[in-house]
């Protein structure tokens, strides 16, 4: 070996082979789009069953007794009355009365008066509501 030369050694290092960080990534990206849908849909199931529940008619085998309340004065010459409802009670499985109202009539509407169905099933309340005018 001459003087200037430098002993050639070869160093060998074993790296252990690594998944690349994109890889880790989209596991987690597809474990969060998985959990986001199941919220969503969660969050949707819960809606539907909440409105599904304050909107349901229920029946009765008659109609329950009215109860007249006194009317409060007329605000305005503009005002009309909206005549007492009824409501369904989901727990109680009857029709609950509430007291009518004045209200200012929407443009171009005229109030419906609510009123008993029959049905096979028995009676149920239709509620008031507004309808456009037909010109």
């Amino acid at each position: 070996m001459k003087n200037n030369e430098v002993p050639e050694t070869i160093i060998q290092i074993n790296i252990p082979e690594q998944k690349p960080v994109c890889a880790e990534m989209s596991v987690v990206a597809k474990a969060g789009r998985n959990m986001r849908k199941i919220f969503y849909i969660t969050s949707l199931a819960g809606i539907a069953i909440c409105f599904g529940s304050c909107t349901a008619t229920g029946y009765v085998a008659t109609e329950p007794s009215y109860v007249e309340y006194s009317r409060p004065p007329q605000p305005s010459s503009v005002h009309i009355w909206v005549g007492n409802d009824w409501v369904y009670s989901q727990q109680n499985h009857i029709y609950v009365q509430k007291p009518g109202y004045w209200e200012k009539p929407s443009h171009n509407r005229t109030y419906v008066s609510g009123y008993w169905q029959s049905s096979p099933q028995g009676q149920h309340w239709v509620p008031g509501h507004y309808q456009r005018n037909h010109r």
